[in-house]
């Protein structure tokens, strides 16, 4: 089909959905093709969300009637291409400042230099991030303002654009038959310009997916925009031009596109699907620490690692910033953290000398945890839900708690099928597992109390602590109550495998209880002091840690078996004869043995952080200090 003349009658009567009244022109599906770096939907604001009132408030948006076609936060659609190429894209809208600085600096400082400090700080932005089934990503940003929506630049590809000024996508009041042009610099310094013309038309249907012939559903209000966008250099030596037929509909975006890209075939059509299906995973399973540690380990100095976000074309962009959200570490040697606005996940790549940016995630609101399993980056949000993303970032699915999941989600094995599932356990004390596939709930459980702590799977078991001091053990299978036990209030929990196990809790009281795993019976107690830092069941002895001692007690009897100065984390692994202990000045390896100080390290004073997390990452321990500092040992 082709583009539809206007009608004959200039003010029809109005028509249902998806024809808006005054229509006097119709769009009308023609040859698919696809647009992957130009010209996509836009716009505002990034609602905020509290962990104590999740209940989102917006402020006024901007961008006149052409705002409701914008996507809200957090949003995630699928498309295909014209080559068949899946594209997830997921949508942030935020405020102010924190709406440049996602963006490679070269860009930061052309929109912040363009718009000034004052209206940057009110402006509202949309970003749309996408990532293909070739792990290939890309992001524009947009913005809503009284000139509508408008594009202000696009990065991630092999070329990257900042729009001055930026181009109108949709007019505040836009309506079928009205027309409107940019013209301006795509790079800053002018080194390349743009003009843009565009006209919006009634969208008349059917459009159509380009694998199948699917018809893509239009929801009321849509519209149609014809546009030519060329950018050249200054002396007119290189020229492209992008000719689109784009179907935007209210809270969706662009749905359809169709055109041409210097007359070679482009465009995109929206898909509806549910899960994803995850693509591959790690190219290798990086070695673990813990498991790595024995009486002859010693570690390399430690180096304090700058974090980097390299663009293809706009270069290298240095990170600053807090990290609010306990990080967590993927099965090839990946660090997951939350970056210092709360909203994006980000998984770092650890080299050497640099950790670089791998890729991001935008679940939408404010994020409260995360955890990984096999392949997957698991995150909870203030919205209340759980999303998974594949190891190279696309979004696979969402699933709705009845309440916020404060504590990390944690893998569980799956059994035949060889992939990973989850466990989460919700604040309201419901525990479900889900499948990491598709996040359907296998099973789900009521402790019948708010739950506590961090949940631990071990063997066939999960472990969940509850706000009425009991620590109840579920079958991992079908999430059956196998035991319940009353210790107190749980603040850390361990366990160990096999017939003989133990299941090992720090109580608020400031007792240490050990339970057999099988059973939920009393081993043994004894007390502690100081405030409760980690506890872990490793070799024959339990390890606790406060901020006064750190004690290693017989398994199977409860006796101390050494003691040693206080620290703030400790790291290790049940099958590993060795642990490691970090304190405010130093890194610390000791035998459970003996005690024996097998290898300390320094740390720099003068860099300490308020607060700070402690993980190993791959073959190497992390020290991720809340001020953003970055440190790594590795085993020599």
């Amino acid at each position: 089909m082709t583009i539809g003349a206007p009608e004959s009658s200039p003010e029809p009567s109005p028509a249902p959905p998806p024809a808006p009244p005054g229509a006097d022109d119709a769009v009308r599906a023609r040859t698919p093709g696809w647009v992957p770096w130009v010209v996509t939907p836009l716009v505002v604001l990034m609602l905020g969300a509290a962990l104590d009132a999740v209940d989102l408030v917006a402020p006024e948006v901007s961008g006149g009637a052409a705002a409701r076609f914008v996507p809200p936060d957090g949003q995630r659609s699928v498309a295909t291409d014209a080559a068949g190429i899946q594209i997830v894209t997921e949508h942030t809208r935020s405020i102010g400042m924190e709406g440049i600085f996602a963006a490679p600096s070269t860009i930061a400082a052309s929109v912040l230099g363009s718009l000034g400090e004052t209206e940057v700080r009110e402006a509202q932005w949309w970003r749309a991030s996408t990532v293909n089934d070739r792990g290939e990503r890309g992001a524009d940003l947009f913005r809503l303002s009284s000139d509508g929506v408008t594009q202000v630049a696009s990065w991630g590809g092999p070329i990257g654009f900042v729009f001055e000024p930026a181009i109108v996508l949709l007019p505040p009041e836009v309506q079928p038959g009205d027309t409107w042009s940019s013209t301006g610099s795509a790079l800053p310094g002018g080194v390349l310009v743009y003009t843009a013309e565009f006209a919006a038309l009634r969208a008349d249907g059917p459009f159509t997916d380009f694998d199948e012939g699917r018809e893509i559903p239009l929801t009321g209000g849509c519209i149609g925009v014809e546009s030519t966008v060329r950018i050249e250099d200054v002396d007119g030596g290189l020229s492209t031009t992008l000719e689109e037929s784009t179907v935007w509909c209210p809270g969706r975006g662009a749905v359809w596109s169709s055109g041409t890209i210097d007359d070679r075939p482009a465009g995109r059509a929206e898909l509806r699907p549910g899960a994803l299906a995850p693509l591959g995973g790690p190219a290798t399973v990086a070695a673990s620490f813990g498991a790595l540690l024995d009486p002859s380990s010693r570690l390399l100095p430690g180096r304090t690692l700058p974090i980097a976000i390299t663009d293809p074309f706009f270069g290298a962009s240095d990170v600053t910033g807090q990290y609010p959200v306990a990080p967590a570490a993927t099965a090839d040697g990946r660090l997951v953290v939350v970056n210092d606005r709360g909203d994006d996940v980000q998984v770092l790549a650890l080299g050497r000398a640099q950790a670089r940016l791998a890729w991001f995630g935008h679940p939408g609101g404010t994020v409260v945890a995360v955890g990984t399993a096999g392949d997957l980056v698991v995150a909870t949000t203030a919205r209340r839900q759980v999303v998974a993303y594949d190891a190279t970032g696309r979004r696979l699915w969402n699933w709705a708690a009845d309440e916020l999941v404060l504590a990390a989600p944690v893998a569980v094995p799956a059994g035949d099928s060889g992939t990973d599932d989850i466990v989460v356990a919700a604040r309201s004390g419901t525990v479900t597992r889900l499948d990491a596939r598709t996040g359907t709930p296998r099973w789900s459980q009521s402790l019948g109390a708010d739950a506590r702590a961090e949940v631990v799977v071990v063997d066939d078991l999960v472990l969940v602590a509850d706000e009425r001091e009991r620590l109840t053990a579920l079958d991992a299978a079908t999430g059956a109550v196998v035991w319940r036990d009353e210790p107190g209030l749980v603040v850390e929990l361990a366990a160990a495998g096999g017939t003989s196990g133990l299941v090992v809790a720090m109580l608020e009281s400031g007792e240490i209880v050990a339970l057999e795993r099988v059973s939920g019976d009393e081993r043994w107690s004894t007390g502690y002091t100081g405030l409760a830092r980690g506890v872990l069941v490793v070799d024959d002895a339990v390890v606790a840690l406060t901020d006064e001692a750190v004690v290693a007690i017989e398994a199977e009897s409860g006796e101390v078996r050494w003691r040693g100065a206080g620290g703030q984390a400790l790291v290790g692994e049940s099958t590993s004869s060795v642990v490691t202990i970090v304190r405010a000045a130093d890194v610390e390896l000791r035998a459970t043995v003996d005690g024996a100080v097998i290898d300390a390290h320094p740390i720099d004073e003068g860099s300490i952080s308020a607060s700070r997390s402690v993980l190993a990452v791959g073959a190497a321990l992390v020290v991720l200090e809340s001020d953003g500092v970055l440190r790594r040992w590795e085993l020599r």
